[in-house]
């Protein structure tokens, strides 16, 4: 087993591994591994198991949703910041520093293209790039799965993809 950076034999009692980076032949993993740090060129072919690898490349509060709302064209930050905000009861607000993290995640995995178009005031557009746009039919698999298992009959009625029940007379 390889010892964490900065790590001794006194430090058992923190399980957590926060405020530490862990250094692997595939990469570098911070904190508590949920980071990534994808260098320029770095291939993405890093883990032994796909399930686990596709579960740590897109675990993240908004990531997926992030993906699926950029396949149809690249929008500005407060635009993926109102989309994440539809369709969610009770959620009040994305927070900037959340999804910051989460886009800069993404730009990092080579997911996502970011283009800084150097005007006043500032345009910065996200948009996938064919690595991300190679995940959208894994994530149309599961949002087919979704709305088949998990989506309460009412809002598909609301959305239009259920018919509606017709009374039956007694």
């Amino acid at each position: 087993m390889r010892r964490l950076e900065g790590e001794s034999s006194r430090d058992k009692k923190d399980t957590t591994g926060a405020g530490r980076t862990v250094v692997l032949a595939f990469g570098r993993w911070e904190g508590t591994g949920v980071r990534m740090r994808n260098e320029p060129g770095e291939s993405l072919k890093r883990f032994d198991c796909p399930v686990y690898g596709v579960q740590r490349i897109i675990n993240g509060k908004y990531k997926l949703r992030i993906l699926w709302d950029l396949q149809h064209g690249s929008r500005r930050y407060g635009e993926i910041r109102k989309k994440l905000l539809t369709g969610i009861s009770g959620t009040k607000a994305v927070t900037p520093r959340v999804l910051s993290r989460e886009l800069k995640s993404l730009l990092e995995l080579d997911l996502l293209k970011r283009t800084d178009h150097q005007v006043l005031p500032r345009k910065v557009e996200y948009e996938l790039t064919a690595l991300g746009q190679s995940l959208v039919p894994v994530i149309a698999a599961m949002h087919k799965w979704g709305v088949r298992h998990l989506v309460r009959e009412s809002v598909l009625r609301k959305l239009g993809l259920l018919a509606e029940r017709k009374a039956v007379a007694p």
